[in-house]
């Protein structure tokens, strides 16, 4: 009798855990979305069942001091709590990038913690793993050994075999046990010295007369889907219709993304490459500075960012990069969160720099943009759609839209004003996932995040053959090439991007990559299809989830023609 109670203790505290995981971390909509994909159910089932043994694992032991029942609370407790807040936020579990973002700067990761901390839901899983330690902290019997070990050994395989599985995935798991198997498989990836010898472009002998200007724009967190340019219903981009109307801009409506993060997109936006990467040829790739000093450019690079963030400063100043702002200049408290005013840069940063230009220039520009919190983006001039309830509402956030439309509409009409041999261009580095199924922000391959605005003004002989390309599938990749093309310089071998002024191909494949060095090569990418629904490739697992999302297959079983696209990227990691 007494042991039967031991174990309706033990499968009761299993229950409130299962319980809790799903409608406490998660929620009731996340159960509704995913309870009938088998991937979910052998995942969290696994996990669940390792649980279990783990709770019978943990019992003899909880009774034996204090110390070891604090020490299993800060066990269970942490991970839960991380996983829950990551949820509030992403609408999925901590990847190895939450981790690394962490070490490399705990300070940013945890203020945007406390700013989405969820008090209530806290308080209610602090409750219940301490109403769980004191169900199983009961004196028992002394420990069957031979028992004891059978749950040990069984604990230990169903957690690897839901670690290492090609068919496992974290995110699906009981969240305590995924929060450790994501450190565990992070732990088993060696760094990798990657080779930095840059190729050098050599020295153009043609004359420069007659080059065009080149603006390269890099915006921060703008989704396509909350510009009106693009058939949002609040009027977020009127300056920029009005420029598409008299025939001055083309946006293009199916362009993707390089990757989730700034880290992973502003890097290969500058080179012009899509991932996946794994043994970082970006390293061995010039720069769009590069090829324009070659040219015979002057290169300017405008930050309004702390360019320390993501090494970008370390990746491209060098000496074929004339001129150098960094928002810390503007602003000494500019960070990840807020950088210095997009505004005040445009007027007396990059405005004077192109007046005082007399032979052609190459300007990139990166925006402070829409990044979170949304509501410190706008001035109050910019501040249209109101009230704006919460900093990262959505009308905080469609303001941020209004004002990057003021300000690349005023940088087009100066720059071409001066000067109508002008090109701007201007792409997102990722989106915002802005709620729901896709989280709040940026961390997961929706389309929020991933289908992004690709903006080109053209000088006006060029309208017409960019506009051929205006609904074909692109990415920002391309920009890069389309501008070594209006310069007439030869591309690298690496670069896989595709000039915009020759036509794409309706059934054109692309990839959006977190697998690339620049951040953290987390191994995951999606190869997206024309109409953007898309396929999850998991490297580390070798295997790939179709785009309904619920079968799975490994790599190796896929469409053959689908396999070469990443062969082709990375040959040596198919060997």
């Amino acid at each position: 009798m007494a042991r039967s109670n031991q174990i309706a203790r033990i499968i009761l505290a299993w229950l409130v855990i299962v319980l809790a995981d799903l409608f406490i971390v998660r929620d009731y909509a996340w159960v509704i979305d995913n309870w009938d994909i088998k991937r979910v159910a052998v995942n969290f089932g696994l996990s669940s069942l390792a649980m279990l043994l783990l709770l019978f694992v943990l019992k003899p032991i909880l009774a034996r001091s204090n110390v070891i029942k604090v020490v299993v609370f800060i066990v269970i407790a942490l991970p839960v709590l991380v996983q829950m807040s990551h949820f509030e936020v992403y609408r999925s579990l901590t990847s190895s990038f939450g981790f690394h973002a962490f070490t490399e700067d705990p300070w940013m990761t945890l203020s945007l913690w406390v700013e989405q901390f969820n008090i209530l839901k806290s308080i209610i899983i602090l409750s219940i793993v301490f109403w769980l330690i004191k169900l199983l902290s009961f004196s028992s019997k002394p420990m069957v050994k031979w028992r004891y070990a059978l749950n040990t050994i069984g604990f230990i395989l169903l957690y690897l075999l839901t670690t290492f599985s090609w068919y496992g995935v974290s995110n699906f798991q009981n969240s305590a046990l995924a929060y450790y198997s994501t450190l565990l498989q992070m732990s088993k990836d060696q760094a990798l010295e990657f080779n930095r010898d840059k190729f050098q472009v050599p020295k153009s002998d043609a004359s420069i007369g007659g080059l065009p200007n080149i603006i390269y724009i890099v915006g921060e967190s703008l989704t396509l889907s909350h510009m009106s340019i693009y058939g949002y219903e609040k009027n977020t981009t009127p300056k920029l219709k009005a420029l598409e109307d008299n025939k001055r801009l083309i946006a293009f409506d199916n362009a993707l993304s390089i990757g989730t993060h700034t880290r992973l997109s502003v890097p290969y936006m500058l080179v012009g490459m899509e991932g996946i990467d794994p043994l970082g040829r970006f390293y061995q790739t010039p720069t769009i500075f590069n090829y324009a000093k070659a040219r015979g450019y002057n290169t300017a690079f405008v930050s309004a960012q702390d360019t320390a963030w993501g090494h970008i400063k370390e990746l491209f100043i060098d000496n074929d990069v004339d001129y150098f702002f960094d928002g810390l200049q503007m602003n000494k408290n500019a960070s990840v969160h807020k950088g210095a005013d997009d505004m005040q840069i445009l007027k007396e940063v990059a405005i004077p720099y192109i007046s005082n230009q007399t032979k052609p220039f190459m300007l990139v520009l990166q925006m402070d943009g829409s990044h979170y919190p949304y509501d410190m983006h706008s001035s109050q001039q910019h501040k249209k759609f109101l009230p704006e309830l919460e900093e990262n509402s959505i009308n905080a956030y469609d303001n941020t839209v209004v004002k990057t439309d003021d300000y690349i509409a005023a940088l087009i009409n100066y720059a071409q004003d001066k000067n109508p041999n002008t090109w701007v261009f201007y792409s997102s580095d990722h989106g915002q996932g802005l709620g729901g199924k896709s989280g709040m922000f940026n961390q997961s391959f929706v389309k929020n995040t991933i289908h992004n605005p690709l903006l080109i003004a053209p000088p006006k002989g060029q309208y017409n053959k960019l506009l051929l390309n205006k609904h074909q599938p692109v990415s920002q990749a391309d920009i890069v090439p389309t501008i070594l093309d209006i310069i007439a310089i030869k591309p690298h071998a690496n670069i896989n991007g595709r000039s915009l002024l020759n036509q794409q191909s309706d059934d054109r494949m692309r990839v959006v990559s977190k697998y690339m060095p620049t951040q953290h090569n987390e191994k995951k990418a999606v190869l997206v299809n024309p109409d953007l629904n898309y396929y999850f490739i998991d490297f580390e697992k070798m295997s790939v989830t179709m785009p309904n999302g619920k079968k799975t297959i490994q790599f190796k079983d896929w469409d053959k023609n689908y396999q070469q696209i990443f062969i082709d990227k990375a040959p040596a990691l198919f060997d």
